[in-house]
Formats: C-alpha cells, structure tokens, sequence
C-alpha cells in the first residue's frame, strides 16, 4: 500500500500571510492611522500587534501602523498626529474642534497642540481622551448642526472638521481670548464672513457679550466691516449694548498695540502675528540679556577664537543635525589631510559632504563679520549656497535648490512644531528681514531672537539649524559678540526650549540656554591653551 504524500500548505491562506498582506495594502495606500474595525478580523491584530507592525493609541481606538517594533512611540505619533486626531473623530460625528486650536487651523497653523477641544454629537457625556501621555482630546457634548463643521486639511492628507468661521467666533470668549490673543487678533484683522451665516450662528447660541466682546476688538483692530456685523448681531440678540467695560476690551484684553502700525489690507494675518511674536520676544528678551555680562575684545581677538574652535563647532553643528562622523574625521576635513578609515559609504559621503560646507560658511561668516552686513533674503541664500555646494558637487543635492526657498511641506521628526506651509515662506522671510534691519534692538537681543524666527519658518527642506546658528554667529561677531557653540550632548535641552517657544509660547527657556552660551563663550580659555587644543581636534 503506497501512502499518500500530504499537501503542502498554501501559504497565501495563512493568518500571518493575510495580516502582513493587508498590513502592506494599507501602507501602500498611505493609511498609516487605522481603526480596529477597519482589520479585517480580531486575529490579524493580534499578529500584527504581536510582529510590532502596529502602534495601538488613543487607548486602543485607533492604530499606527510601524516597520516594525519603534524605538521612538513619541516620534510617530507626532508624525501621524493630525491623521490620528481624524480617525478617532469619525466615531463622534458630527464633531468639530472648537476655540483657539480651531483658529489656529483655520490660519493653516498645523504645530501639534497639548490639549484639543472638541464639540460632539454621539452622547451626552464629557469626556477627556489621551491620545498619547502628554496629548489629550476635551470632548463637549453640542446640539452640532451638520453645516456648522468645515473640513479643513491638515497635513498627512487628513481632513479634519473644524466649525466653521461665523460659529467659531461664539466659542471665543475672554477665557480663550487670553489664551491666545496675538493668533486670534492675526485672524480677526482680517477675517470676511457672510452676514447671513453669522445671524444663523448667533441666533443659534445666543451669547451677545461674546459678540460685543468681539465687535470691539475687532474695532480696535482696524477690521471695521467686520466689527459692523458683529455689532448688528450683538443687537439682534439682545437690544441693550453691552459696554466697553464689560467686554474687556482695552482693560483686561488689550489688543497688541504693534498691529495699529500697518493699516488692514496691506499684509497677511501670518506676517501680522510674525510681527507680534517678534516684539514679544524683544520685550522678553530684553529684560534677560544684558550686553555688560560680555567682556570686551577685539574683533580680531573674537576671529582668531572662532577658528581655534573650527573642528570643535563643525563637529558639534553637523552632529546635532543627526549626521554620524567621528571628531577625527571631521578635523581631518577641516584640516585637509586624508580620512581616516577606508572607502565611504553613502551616508559617510553625506556627512562629510556636511561637513565641507560647513567648513567653508563658517569662512564665509569669519569674511563678512568685520563688515557687519545686513541680514538679507539674498544673504541669506548666499550662505546656503555655499552650505551646499559640495553636496551638489556630489550629486546629492539637486543644483536648483540652492537659491530658492523650499517649495512644499517638511516636518520636524519627533517635535511638535510644524513650519509654515510654503506659501507663506515670502512673506515670513520678508518679515525677518524687517526685523534684522531694525536698529532700535541691541544685536546681542536681535541675534537670540533671529535665530528661533529662521529656524521657526524654516524656509529650507535641509540645513535650517546649521544656517540660523551661523547667522546667529554672524551677528554677534559683527557687534562684539563671541562665536557661540551649541554642543551636540545639549541638543534635546536646546530643541525643548526651541519648541516651547514655537508651539506654547514661551521664550524663556530658549532665552536662558542661548543667553548662558553667549556669556560662556564670551570668556574662552586663552588661544593655544590645552582645553582649546583639546576642542579642535
């Protein structure tokens, strides 16, 4: 009797098979924030949990979908953040964000926020859902119309639903206001809305000393058709004006004063708020920094320990930007003697590409800085230039990026603040040029606050760090100032406080690391001691 050979299994029927497979369909299709419904069983999560290809969040109601176990849970979240946010909204349709992150949206200010408030439909309960630890959805039960909710794109692709403009004013009360009076009065200056669609609205939640709160800062804030609307709806609510003293206006909310310089219709809401955080961080900055804690040298004193410290600083400024290279190989580019090791590979050809462009703007910076040059967009795109030209020499960086600003998104891995879309770019880098020109600024003040403003707008795909550090530089070499290194072990530290500033507001700690390095640098060891002969190599 012959016995029969089993039949090997097909392995496209196995669990593990369909999961990878739907997995891969759902990557190759950019849906990287899933919902456990959208598997299609309970055991293809399972094995998908278990293989580490998904991140589950939002305690489970949704799922990222990883190569594999990630070091990094934070990162990715923060990459998927507005694609997350959507998903998890689906199930409380209609849902809208409301208040100042709504502003914010409505603006296209895309930086991740802590806490996101949202009205919903799908019951009566007020509910507080963590995204992640540290990110949290506020979620208000809203008799929501459906024609109140705008879909708003955000970036990833994700659509996500925001009220819409006329509503949105009703959840502006003074509470919100002072949470962000400079984003708020940017979009009221020059905010249009039909008169039809804000007597729905006000009609709908009748709240008329929000209305009058609003018609009057809109007031003060040269946007005078739109203070008449809400001044009429306010009326229509209610016959008895609320008065100046009840809404707060011009007491406990004072518009910023630096809009009334520049009449409505001759700028862009986002150079309006430039504007605003700038002086902000003037009159912050200007309470730290005091340029009599800096000794006084020479310029060519400064020059010559500037580049005692060449090797240290581009080894420290294109390691904080995450390139890998050894000390030695750096000094050894600046030093123009052979690399250590053997045959590069195209991540070592990258860094040491990195490194030689650093080596010749760090040149460029040392040439210029006795000719305290005005910082300029044309400037600016010189040092970048010469930043990159011997990766385009490489064939690493295309020849035609290097005299334009970046012209798409870019995001910041594993940070909250997302740099403005491009069409901004003009305005903003416009605005900055303004601000460097100013001369009513001490430079050591200009030159902190230059520095977080370029590295905010982001005008680059690449480089933005390295390039706002050596413009940094530059001015206060320029205005007896040291050259000031940032070392690469302080970067998490020096990034936080960078991110306070940009997405919560706070300047503080930016101004106190960057104020304590300046002052550091300003008493280096003398030229040729053993701890400089130690940081250049």
């Amino acid at each position: 009797m012959t016995s029969k050979r089993p039949k090997k299994a097909d392995s496209s029927t196995t669990p593990v098979f369909q999961a990878r497979k739907w997995w891969a369909e759902c990557i190759e299709a950019k849906r990287f924030v899933v919902t456990p419904a959208d598997a299609p069983s309970a055991a293809i999560g399972r094995i998908l949990r278990g293989e580490g290809l998904i991140l589950p969040v939002a305690g489970g109601r949704a799922w990222i979908l990883v190569e594999g176990h990630t070091v990094d849970p934070r990162r990715v979240v923060l990459a998927n953040y507005w694609a997350l946010v959507a998903t998890v909204l689906q199930r409380y349709r209609p849902a809208a964000i409301i208040g100042v992150e709504a502003v914010r949206l409505h603006s296209e200010v895309y930086s991740v926020p802590e806490e996101l408030r949202v009205y919903h439909r799908a019951n009566a309960s007020v509910h507080t859902l963590t995204l992640w630890p540290g990110l949290t959805l506020r979620l208000r039960p809203d008799p929501l119309r459906d024609t109140v909710i705008r879909e708003l794109a955000a970036p990833g692709g994700a659509s996500v639903p925001v009220l819409s403009e006329p509503d949105l004013l009703l959840t502006l009360d003074q509470t919100e206001l002072e949470r962000d009076l400079e984003g708020v009065s940017a979009w009221l200056r020059h905010l249009v809305v039909r008169t039809p669609e804000l007597h729905t609205a006000t009609e709908a939640r009748p709240r008329p000393q929000i209305v009058q709160r609003l018609a009057d800062l809109a007031e003060r804030l040269g946007n005078k058709p739109l203070a008449k609307q809400l001044d009429h709806a306010a009326h229509r609510i209610s016959p008895k004006r609320v008065s100046p003293g009840r809404t707060g206006i011009g007491t406990r909310i004072v518009p910023p004063p630096v809009l009334a310089r520049a009449p409505v219709g001759t700028r862009t809401p986002w150079v309006d708020e430039q504007t605003m955080r700038l002086d902000r961080h003037v009159d912050a900055a200007r309470r730290l920094v005091d340029p009599r804690q800096i000794p006084s040298r020479s310029l060519k004193d400064r020059i010559a320990h500037a580049r005692d410290t060449k090797a240290y600083d581009a080894y420290h400024n294109t390691t904080m930007e995450g390139y890998r290279i050894a000390p030695e190989v750096v000094a050894a580019i600046i030093g123009g003697t052979p690399l250590p090791g053997g045959p590069q590979s195209a991540e070592d050809l990258r860094a040491t590409m990195a490194v030689q462009g650093y080596s010749l703007a760090f040149d460029e910076v040392l040439q210029r800085a006795p000719q305290r040059p005005a910082i300029t967009a044309a400037l600016v795109l010189d040092l970048y230039d010469t930043l990159f030209r011997p990766s385009v020499d490489a064939g690493i960086v295309e020849p035609g990026d290097l005299r334009r600003w970046r012209n798409g998104p870019v995001g910041l891995a594993g940070w909250r603040h997302v740099p403005p879309n491009a069409i901004k770019l003009p305005d903003l880098m416009r605005g900055l040029e303004v601000f460097a020109a100013r001369d009513d600024i001490d430079p050591f003040v200009k030159a902190l606050i230059l520095h977080l403003e370029f590295v905010t707008i982001h005008p680059f795909f690449d480089g933005n760090g390295r390039l706002g550090r050596l413009l940094m530089n530059l001015l206060l070499l320029a205005n007896k100032g040291p050259w000031v290194t940032i070392p690469a072990e302080q970067r998490i530290p020096f990034f936080q406080a960078i991110e306070r500033a940009q997405v919560d507001g706070d300047i503080a700690p930016y101004l106190a690391f960057t104020w304590d390095a300046v002052r550091q640098a300003a008493t280096p060891p003398p030229i040729g001691s053993t701890t400089n002969r130690r940081r250049s190599r």
